[in-house]
């Protein structure tokens, strides 16, 4: 295999959105895949399943295991573990999750702790880069795409639009100190996806001389595996009734239909540096537009400079 070409990584490229963006990158032309995943088993049974669909010989794929958004050291070993010759065009940092528990989950690294969403979402991503980044493994104008979510702006009835009354309060969240909100697993998420949409931001500020960031979402995708911890009875609702009538509606799409949107944003027919994008709004689906104007949070460069300094302090950039 020559890594000298130019690849595209995915993270979480072993779940169904990702299996189905890669599909759809290889089926555009792309040459090489980077599948980055936990599981070296799961990665390489992605890998079978997609190379099987699309005819292609096994050098197609590498799978890279050991990106746990949630393991600071499992994610440099993985970068570490890269050869020193992979030359990245773009990466794909979707690799994620919601946490269906009572109470607000946290991730302590040395002395100091995170919202648990906030750094499966975001953090974990922003680590991923910075390590790619240190190797030098990223090509000249490479796109740097962040899986978004309309929950960042909010979905009636069933996200509140994320808020923050200052940079203070962006703060005592990120680090664990959550005052009197009440944990909900689907605010979590929404909360998450702003926080990368405001690093996607300051970091297409910082470095759009070298990179394109763009967050990106290509609306509510049924299907994968977002409500496995959910528990056994309420993903089953979710993936066997929920979703499919959703589809039918009109107001899901399949892995399939969100895999081809998520490859058009990393070959560049979508989307330029610092874009936030994703459905219209009041709905999560649809043609899609600009974020930023239906949540006053994106466009707060108070929150976005915190955030970034957050990131900064502890993880550099």
């Amino acid at each position: 295999m020559n890594q000298t070409r130019n690849s595209v990584l995915v993270t979480g490229g072993n779940g169904g959105l990702g299996k189905e963006t890669i599909r759809h990158l290889l089926s555009e032309g792309v040459d090489h895949v980077v599948l980055a995943c936990r599981s070296q088993a799961k990665g390489d049974r992605a890998a079978q399943e997609i190379l099987e669909r699309n005819g292609l010989a096994m050098d197609a794929i590498t799978v890279a295991a050991g990106f746990d958004m949630l393991d600071p050291g499992a994610i440099k070993e993985a970068v570490d573990a890269l050869p020193a010759d992979t030359r990245l065009s773009a990466i794909f940092l979707q690799a994620g999750g919601v946490f269906f528990t009572s109470d607000f989950q946290t991730v302590e690294v040395g002395n100091k702790v995170y919202e648990r969403t906030v750094f499966q979402n975001a953090i974990g991503g922003h680590m991923t880069l910075s390590h790619l980044r240190r190797r030098n493994l990223i090509s000249p104008e490479a796109r740097i795409v962040v899986a978004g979510g309309e929950g960042a702006r909010g979905i009636k009835g069933l996200i509140d639009s994320p808020s923050f009354s200052s940079a203070e309060e962006l703060r005592a969240y990120v680090t664990g100190s959550f005052g009197d909100r009440k944990y909900n697993p689907m605010n979590a998420i929404g909360v998450s996806k702003l926080m990368s949409a405001l690093w996607i931001q300051r970091l297409a500020q910082e470095h759009g001389d070298t990179m394109s960031a763009i967050w990106f979402s290509p609306g509510l995708t049924a299907g994968t595996a977002g409500t496995a911890s959910a528990g056994t009875f309420k993903n089953f609702i979710a993936q066997k009734i929920a979703f499919p009538i959703m589809r039918l509606l009109g107001k899901a799409q399949s892995p399939s239909d969100g895999g081809r949107k998520n490859a058009d944003c990393l070959l560049g027919k979508v989307g330029e540096n610092g874009d936030i994008l994703g459905a219209p709004e009041g709905k999560a689906l649809g043609t899609i537009v600009d974020q930023t104007p239906m949540n006053p949070a994106f466009s707060n460069k108070e929150l976005r400079d915190e955030f970034w300094a957050i990131l900064k302090e502890d993880f550099g950039t």
